[in-house]
């Protein structure tokens, strides 16, 4: 992207022209905003904020717009202007149409923040993983409500509990679908 060699990346990364990432190998990683910076790229301004609901079934409707409504009252406070996701679907289901789409606006530059009333709104399992993701790409996650803070042994029974419940929900779902019209 540059057009310099290796040897002259060095370089700029020990006199401090750059700055550098070392993986744990100790290799150099260059963060894209480096990169821009030296090619003179503008910097781009973040405007957008992404609200983000999800309920499980479709007897839950009625709870998904009420979420919709404390998420948006809460950016309507704070001037943001928004873009609204929702799902209804599992929180281990990742092929929510609504949660893919949201994940490819992230990755675009305008986005400066994603905002969702619970952790588990995004996903039972895996929202370090997702709040990663957003912060390589420069957004920050607000989380309305956390929830408090338990013990490992606490949190561990209650996720293997939500497992269970969403498995056997998901198997006995499929065979009274069978019955239906």
């Amino acid at each position: 992207m540059l057009g310099v060699t290796t040897n002259t990346l060095r370089n700029w990364d020990e006199s401090g022209k750059i700055k550098t990432v070392r993986t744990s190998g100790n290799h150099r990683r260059i963060p894209r905003e480096e990169i821009e910076k030296l090619i003179g790229k503008d910097e781009v301004i973040k405007v957008s904020t992404i609200c983000y609901a999800r309920c499980s079934t479709h007897k839950q409707e009625e709870n998904l717009e009420r979420q919709v409504g404390r998420l948006l009252e809460y950016c309507l406070k704070k001037e943001w202007k928004v873009e609204l996701y929702k799902d209804i679907g599992s929180g281990l289901n990742e092929n929510r149409r609504q949660f893919k789409k949201m994940l490819k606006r992230i990755a675009e530059d305008d986005v400066a923040r994603v905002v969702v009333e619970y952790k588990d709104r995004i996903a039972r399992y895996g929202f370090e993983t997702f709040k990663s993701f957003c912060e390589t790409h420069g957004v920050e996650v607000v989380v309305l409500k956390d929830a408090e803070k338990k013990e490992f042994e606490q949190e561990m029974v209650e996720d293997i509990i939500a497992l269970i419940t969403s498995y056997s929900a998901r198997m006995y779902g499929r065979r009274g679908g069978r019955k239906k019209k």
